[in-house]
């Protein structure tokens, strides 16, 4: 089993906070490149109006929305 000194704790977490900032922009990349394509039901399912939907396609993927969990 390896162990981390306790001086490369601090990086460590810096980078496991990277991670999850890409992991999120990469899900909120393929859900407004998805989002157009569903239908008024998947829509309804999921929360969103069309026009939601279509705000949503048009948001940056690094600013967060309304519906993104945080």
């Amino acid at each position: 089993m390896r162990t981390v000194s306790h001086a490369h704790e601090p990086r460590l977490a810096g980078v496991a906070v990277l991670r999850g900032w890409v992991r999120r922009w990469f899900a909120r990349r393929r859900l407004a490149r998805d989002l157009p394509f569903m239908t008024a039901e998947t829509l309804a399912d999921i929360g969103l109006s069309r026009a939601e939907a279509l705000a949503e396609v048009h948001r940056p993927f690094w600013r967060s929305g309304a519906h993104d969990a945080a």
